[in-house]
Order: structure tokens, then sequence, then C-alpha cells
């Protein structure tokens, strides 16, 4: 009676560690596919802006956004809307950890210089914009990838917006950052027609063989030269392409810069660049300008 008891017993308590065990590498398992936590920064930005959800007609997808609104609108005026796609590392459905320090940025100047709408979506966790495979992260060919729903439905946000907020049709803008200059060039280069008057692009991937559609579109690229995440030759590729499509697009090497070209971009004037173009007026020659407002920064020969 004694053996059988004790068997029992050991019979349990077998079981009991067993199952602490795989409920210690279930939580383990899981905390590795759980971003980390926004940070207090990403927190206090998002107290700044209305946060919401869209869904997309026929899409299962709610994509969550933010959304800059400016002080004070006129009533009898129209505003710029600048969208945002961030890198791989901020996907998530807490809608917070998109907002980093080029939204500060943006919001800073849209507050100090000319106002304008920011919209900064997040793609979903476990997803990106473009699913490219890497790292590093290289030039992909777009026939191969699948839209993602996040890129549809973000199409379908844009669509909307200018009937939603005083938000002029000819002054919508993309602005990207590693995953989200994947993102961008797809929302430019996927179909035949957008609403952007004119993109910035930083430390992105691309299919150079969908320059000739956006040829005539002004497009300024920033990219590290020590880039480790995805080299900078993906957008020197890129900007060959659309030069020998006619196009003249602006494309800022920044010497000795890694992956991060968001504090580039900002010195050099994207802000008032992209606010400066406009969908209805005849694109202009654009020269590729020298890059001396931005430190560190040179365009190739």
């Amino acid at each position: 009676m004694k053996n059988a008891r004790r068997f029992l017993l050991g019979v349990a308590a077998a079981g009991l560690i067993a199952a602490l065990l795989i409920t210690a590498w279930a939580w383990r398992r899981a905390s590795r596919h759980q971003p980390p936590e926004p940070s207090a920064f990403s927190l206090q930005l998002a107290t700044q802006m209305v946060g919401a959800s869209f869904r997309a007609p026929g899409l299962s997808l709610d994509l969550p956004y933010r959304l800059h609104v400016p002080d004070a609108l006129d009533p009898q005026r129209k505003y710029p809307l600048i969208v945002y796609l961030h890198g791989a590392g901020d996907n998530g459905n807490d809608n917070v950890r998109q907002l980093g320090p080029l939204v500060a940025q943006l919001i800073q100047q849209a507050k100090g210089a000319e106002p304008a709408f920011i919209l900064a979506p997040q793609s979903p966790l476990g997803k990106t914009w473009v699913p490219v495979p890497g790292a590093p992260y290289l030039n992909y060919k777009q026939q191969a990838l699948p839209e993602s729903e996040a890129l549809q439905a973000t199409r379908a946000l844009v669509a909307q917006m200018p009937s939603r907020y005083p938000i002029d049709p000819d002054r919508v803008y993309l602005l990207g950052f590693s995953a989200g200059s994947a993102g961008s060039w797809d929302l430019l280069t996927r179909t035949p027609s957008h609403p952007y008057a004119a993109a910035a692009m930083l430390s992105g991937a691309y299919d150079p063989s969908r320059a000739a559609a956006v040829a005539q579109l002004p497009l300024w690229f920033f990219h590290g030269d020590q880039d480790q995440v995805s080299p900078y030759t993906t957008t020197l590729e890129t900007v060959q392409a659309l030069r020998q499509a006619g196009g003249s697009p602006r494309y800022t090497l920044v010497e000795g810069g890694g992956h991060d070209t968001n504090g580039a971009a900002v010195q050099a004037g994207v802000y008032a660049w992209l606010l400066s173009q406009r969908r209805t007026a005849a694109p202009a020659p654009q020269t590729p300008p020298p890059v001396s407002p931005a430190p560190q920064s040179r365009a190739p020969a």
C-alpha cells in the first residue's frame, strides 16, 4: 500500500513538474513574439494625437492609426497631409510604438512652420508593409509579393481623409523609413494612380523595375553608406533606374551613417520640401541638388 501511494505521489509530482516546464516554455516562446513595451516618449506623443482604427471594406484587418490635427483649423482653408509609414521594429497593435522621434519632429514643424495633418498608421505585429526577405533587406520583385492588408487598408484610409478633414487633395505626401520606405514605394507603384504629390523614402528596399511608374514624381531618397540592415546600394540602384526612366530624384547619401537616417532627413529640410510640392503643378526639372543642409551628407556624382 505504501509503495503504491509513493508511486502515485511520484507520478503526480512528475506531472506537476512537466506542466510547469511546459508553461514556462510557452511563456518564454510567447514573450519572444511580443514587442517591447512602448517608450515613455511614444506614450507621451500619443496623447497629442487622435487615436483610432480603420477597417476597409472587404478586409479583415483593423488598422490602428494616430493623427495629428492642426490647432485652430481655419474653416476657409485646406491643409497638407503627410502619411508616415514606420519601420518593421515598430509593428504592433498598441497604436503607440510607431510614434518615434521622426513623428515628433513632423509635429513640431507642423506647429512651428506650416500646419499639416500627420497620419501614422501601424502595421500589425509579425507582419511588415511589404514582406521583403532579409536581413539584409535587398531590392525585390513586386510581382512576387502580394500587397499586404496593411497597405490595402492604408490606401483606403488615405483616400477617405479629404472627405473627413479639411485636407488639400493636391498636397498629400508620403514619408517612409526602412520597411516603411518599401511600403511607400509599393503605394506609389503598385496601382496606376495614387493621391501623392511627392514622397521621401529613408533607408529602404525597392523594386527598381517599377521606376518608370513614378519617374516624374518628386522623390527624395536618404541612405547611410554604412547601413548593415539594408545596404545603400538598394537606393542607389533605384535612383539610377529613375534617372534612366527620365526622372530627377534627389538622393542624399549620409557618409558614415547607419540605418537610421531620420535625423539627416529632418536637418536637410524634408518637411519643407514635401510641403512645397503640389500634385496639380507640372513637375519641374529636379537636378539633384547639393546636400549641404544635411551634416555629414553628400550626393554621389
